[in-house]
């Protein structure tokens, strides 16, 4: 081998350790305390296209237009009141905070004008290295910093809410880095174009758990009525109780359909015999879409015992599904 070669050859080595320690020195927790894919879900992504339409980093469907940050999703506005956490991602110094600003409605309709604030209620912090965090539509009331406070990776800043630009419950967190936007799933700036090999920023023990998937189920249930959008969006379809005499009804909720994807839903008894089989066709492109249907009780009733719902997303070869169940007592 020629001096020249290897000489290239070292430098190309130590830009390469270069960059991966840089990628390394900012690692990345959840800004929200949950388990992704068990009762929250990452709903949108940074926006990667170049033009007026959209593409996330691994070339999917799941944003919009100039989205810059990650929402991190729960499964409706019921699971909100519980009061989930959102933490800050690493330690830092809180630059600025808002509160104050109301909570959209649980039906995900935008009744609140934002104006400007699209944000909602939210906490800016910065970090070692001219990193910085901004965490989006936080509960009104709920913000527990103020700005110059240290804060510790992990240390909740408020509660998830739906404030601001915010039709359903989700922390936005937006990274930034000497004022760029970040995408913290390959540390690239916006601009690169989608599927640019990185290096994840998040934690090495979260990084399987925080997988892309490209339509997120977060609710299925079983009503005894058809729910409407809102409702399921709100966390108040399974109000009433199963009864022997109602129907039963499957639903689900979803993010990132696509024309001609297949949405089935399945509905098995106590005993795991079959109930209904419905099967949908999706005939426009949908950020998030709610389906639902089943069955008139039998004369006799239904039979007391555990139902088991499963609600399935098909594109082509790719499948995604999430299982559900629910008690039916006699009266």
């Amino acid at each position: 081998m020629s001096w020249a070669l290897a000489r290239v050859g070292l430098v190309a080595s130590i830009l390469l350790l270069a960059t991966s320690l840089a990628a390394g020195s900012f690692e990345l927790g959840l800004p929200i305390a949950c388990k992704p894919g068990l009762d929250c879900w990452v709903i949108r992504y940074a926006d990667h296209a170049p033009d007026d339409g959209f593409a996330d980093y691994a070339c999917g469907r799941l944003g919009s237009n100039g989205h810059d940050g990650t929402d991190f999703g729960l499964r409706d506005a019921r699971a909100m009141l519980e009061g989930v956490a959102v933490q800050a991602v690493a330690a830092g110094v809180v630059k600025a905070v808002r509160d104050g600003m109301p909570d959209q409605p649980a039906d995900g309709n935008l009744a609140f004008d934002f104006k400007d604030r699209n944000c909602g209620n939210g906490v800016l912090i910065s970090h070692a290295d001219g990193w910085q965090t901004q965490y989006c539509h936080l509960h009104p009331g709920s913000l527990a910093v103020s700005p110059g406070e240290n804060v510790l990776a992990g240390q909740r800043l408020g509660l998830v809410g739906m404030s601001g630009e915010a039709n359903f419950p989700h922390v936005h967190l937006s990274l930034r880095h000497d004022g760029q936007s970040i995408d913290p799933f390959n540390d690239t700036p916006m601009n690169a174009a989608c599927g640019t090999e990185g290096h994840p920023l998040w934690q090495p023990s979260l990084r399987s758990q925080l997988a892309y998937v490209g339509v997120p189920i977060v609710s299925v249930g079983l009503a005894d009525h058809v729910p409407a959008h809102g409702e399921i969006v709100a966390g108040d379809a399974m109000n009433e109780s199963l009864a022997p005499d109602r129907p039963l009804v499957a639903y689900l909720l979803a993010y990132g359909l696509a024309t001609g994807d297949r949405i089935a839903l399945e509905i098995a008894g106590p005993d795991g015999g079959k109930v209904a089989t419905l099967d949908f066709q999706v005939d426009d492109d949908s950020p998030r879409l709610s389906r639902s249907g089943g069955r008139k009780a039998p004369t006799q009733g239904w039979p007391p015992g555990l139902y088991h719902v499963r609600a399935t997303v098909s594109r082509g070869q790719t499948t995604w599904s999430l299982d559900g169940s629910r008690s039916l007592n006699e009266r």
